[in-house]
């Protein structure tokens, strides 16, 4: 008998810790408001003590950067997850992980207030294939292997108004990784084509009177390519809106 409720605790202990460790990540603390200040500015960030911050953000956007990226397809749902926007501030438990899984959270944070349900699956999509815009493959005027051998290699920066208007340069990047910045503007994704390896620094700008097409072809000596692929898709099954703190 003793034996018998011995085993029993021992094995009820084990479910405890194993559904504690298979527990998702959450928030601590976390604020949500629906912003009503019409137009303006609108970002992400996170902070420092494990804070993550999200200002005017239409809720598509915000389940874009839990399941990936900016330029992540995220289909289905409501209107609202584009009409209506956002502020979010949510704080990671204290004495977590140096780098906690800030993403993960989100996408708790996301089924718990927003009662977010979702699916993954392949559709075929547009795309933009990176190729050489001459047929001599040499690249622009803008763009060359990198020297760079310090602490800031391997970073990219800008500054812009989306499709618009900007600069971005970055310093030690592979072509892969300058497809995927160019995605942030390009409204769809960019894959690299060209076959090429190695890092580069490049510095690319344009404006309303250059596109960022041209631009593309005339300081990189690279263009982009309409193409269609399968991809990754988060499809929205149900979501509602949640009650504001």
């Amino acid at each position: 008998m003793r034996q018998r409720v011995f085993a029993a605790i021992v094995s009820g202990l084990a479910c405890t810790i194993v559904a504690s460790a298979q527990a998702p990540p959450a928030f601590d603390v976390a604020s949500i408001k629906r912003n009503l200040d019409g137009p303006g500015a609108s970002g992400s960030t996170n902070l420092p003590g494990g804070r993550t911050s999200f200002t005017n953000r239409p809720l598509r956007s915000i389940i874009r950067n839990a399941y990936g990226s900016i330029d992540l397809d995220v289909v289905g749902g409501p209107d609202w997850l584009d009409n209506e926007r956002w502020n979010i501030l949510a704080t990671a438990p204290s004495g977590g992980p140096a780098e906690a899984p800030w993403r993960d959270m989100l996408k708790s944070l996301l089924a718990d207030r927003f009662k977010l349900r979702v699916h993954v699956e392949q559709r075929e999509r547009p795309i933009y294939a990176m190729v050489f815009a001459r047929s001599d493959k040499r690249l622009g005027p803008k763009i060359n292997l990198t020297q760079c051998a310090g602490p800031l290699c391997g970073n990219t920066s800008g500054n812009t108004n989306g499709i618009i208007s900007g600069t971005v340069t970055g310093r030690a990047r592979t072509l892969e990784d300058i497809g995927n910045r160019l995605s942030h503007y390009a409204a769809r994704r960019v894959f690299d084509r060209t076959g090429l390896d190695g890092k580069y620094d490049f510095e690319l700008t344009w404006s309303q009177e250059l596109s960022i097409f041209t631009a593309i072809q005339e300081q990189l000596g690279l263009k982009l390519e309409a193409q269609r692929a399968p991809l990754d898709v988060i499809v929205v099954d149900s979501v509602e809106r949640p009650t504001e703190d």
